[in-house]
């Protein structure tokens, strides 16, 4: 059996005006005659091994505690993981940088050959250097997590794959990265670190899987390429590899919306940043155009809708400096939002190029949190006409369930009905005053609602019921069935059937089964409205 090494440095330079991002190689140690042990030069301080299997040992003084080293495995476990978790040996801290200056980490992986079939040796370890400077769990964080990256990939790619590294560029993972499209991208060391296969897969990992720490203040190390949330076909990969718990999101949508020079300096941009954070909040990041310098954490926007003013005069000078056109001919920002479960998800890059900054603008979006391109036009339409409106948030929240006495107000307004004159409303559970008294007084009197004498203005609206509202308010706009349709979960016998089966030979709706019983969405509403009008001839 036959078994190769191999030595994976990550380098990230600190931030300093000037400083650049220094450069790796990956290393076969197969063709060296001993592998450097820099554990034979230092004394072991502390050891720690976890419920996890993986020993943390730390040769820096700074890392001497239990608690501190039990808390660097709970960061470490942080990171997604899997099956490959058990061929993890070893976490070392060492106090200094023994791999060369600004080499902050390393990973050693080890695979073997038997026969035709390939596997990642067990025992593997990773190394951290700088732990006399880098004191906390958070500063380690990133490092560690591409670290684990490497290992990680390493894992899908040689025992899922069955591909050596020297032939990771025919791998099903960098059709779906597109890297056919780079050809700067290389498997070996002959070339830029940055366009180095390996440091790519790790990267991605980091922003795909990596902890929340991790995230915080980290773009990809190559601004040339798209990242793996701008790109179906990553994540898709992932999703056939790690199964149904992985499933594809669109990118978040951050955009600038406005900017001003500052009044006291113009040659620095005010600029007012927009975000759609669904569920939890979200990490705005930001980098130098070129991304010669390290990137810098500049924000955390809370969930739902953002829109605000970054002012560099407030801010620090480790950030400012990117809103100076002087200084940058572009600047990259990016949202990256940590999820407990699945893929993280993360915005498409933001370029803003300061020499035309006006292209880079765009207005913000109605409603962020519609992604289906009917729903949009739908939802659009009907805002325009104000027959729907949005929440304060900014969102529409379209798969939530729809009230009785809204669905009364979304017909009324688009029919454009009116309360007949001394009309008494005879449902004795609404009263005037109460929330959408008059919607549903205007429905009971038009036939809509309430035929059994009551209202139930704050029940959800069954889809089947829906069908009985739609088909009596527009009666004279669809058209008699032609034919009889069949349904999976609705019977010719069923109460609503004929108003169901009138609405599928309308085309309004297309939903077989129909789902009679479950409850009709404000985005579902707004789609059935929209088809209805769809149908009014051209004036």
């Amino acid at each position: 059996m036959r078994k190769y090494a191999v030595a994976v440095f990550l380098l990230f330079a600190m931030f300093l005006v000037g400083g650049k991002t220094a450069d790796a190689h990956v290393i076969d140690l197969t063709n060296k005659a001993q592998i450097q042990s820099y554990e034979d030069f230092y004394p072991l301080i502390a050891r720690y091994k976890g419920a996890s299997g993986v020993t943390i040992e730390s040769y820096s003084s700074k890392w001497r505690t239990t608690a501190q080293l039990k808390a660097l495995e709970a960061e470490l476990l942080a990171n997604k993981h899997g099956p490959e978790l058990s061929l993890l040996g070893k976490v070392m801290i060492f106090p200094d940088y023994p791999a060369g200056a600004n080499v902050l980490g390393q990973y050693l992986a080890e695979y073997q050959i038997s026969g035709t079939k390939l596997s990642l040796s067990p025992n593997r370890v990773i190394q951290l250097y700088g732990g006399n400077e880098f004191t906390t769990v958070e500063q380690l964080a990133t490092t560690l997590s591409h670290e684990y990256g490497h290992h990680f990939t390493y894992y899908y790619l040689i025992n899922k794959e069955q591909l050596q590294p020297n032939a990771w560029l025919r791998s099903k993972y960098a059709a779906a990265r597109e890297l056919f499209r780079y050809p700067s991208v290389h498997a070996d060391d002959d070339g830029a670190y940055e366009w180095l296969l390996p440091e790519i897969l790790a990267e991605d990992y980091v922003q795909l899987f990596g902890s929340n720490l991790a995230l915080k203040g980290h773009m990809q190390m190559n601004p040339a390429l798209p990242t793996p949330f701008e790109l179906s076909g990553v994540e898709n990969y992932w999703h056939q590899q790690l199964g149904n718990d992985y499933t594809v999101q669109a990118p978040l949508s951050l955009l600038l919306t406005g900017y001003a020079a500052d009044t006291l300096d113009p040659s620095y941009y005010h600029l007012r940043l927009y975000l759609y954070s669904p569920k939890t909040s979200a990490y705005i990041n930001a980098q130098d155009g070129k991304g010669q310098y390290a990137s810098v954490y500049l924000d955390t926007l809370s969930s739902g809708v953002t829109e605000k003013w970054y002012d560099p005069q407030k801010l620090s000078a480790d950030v400012s400096w990117l809103f100076g056109k002087n200084w940058n001919d572009s600047v990259l920002f990016r949202a990256v939002q940590h999820a407990q479960k699945g893929f993280n998800r993360g915005s498409t890059t933001l370029k803003i190029s300061y020499g035309s900054i006006d292209s880079a603008v765009r207005t913000r979006p109605l409603f962020p949190d519609l992604e289906d391109e009917e729903l949009k036009q739908a939802v659009q339409r009907l805002y325009e006409r104000s027959i729907v409106t949005g929440y304060p948030d900014g969102t529409f929240r379209p798969n939530e369930k729809l009230l009785r006495r809204h669905a009364a107000r979304m017909i009324v307004k688009e029919l454009g009905l009116k309360l007949p004159e001394g009309y008494q409303l005879k449902a004795t559970d609404m009263k005037p005053g109460d929330a959408g008294y008059e919607d549903m007084a205007i429905a009971e009197a038009y036939g809509l609602l309430g035929q059994d004498g009551r209202l139930r203005p704050n029940e959800y609206l069954t889809r089947a019921q829906m069908a009985a509202v739609l088909v009596r308010a527009y009666e004279n706009l669809y058209q008699k069935p032609a034919a009889n349709h069949s349904f999976a979960d609705v019977a010719p016998s069923f109460w609503a059937y004929q108003e169901i089966n009138t609405l599928a030979d309308n085309q309004i709706t297309v939903a077989n089964p129909f789902r009679p019983n479950e409850y009709v969405t404000r985005g579902q509403m707004a789609l059935f409205l929209k088809r209805t009008i769809d149908k009014r001839p051209a004036p």
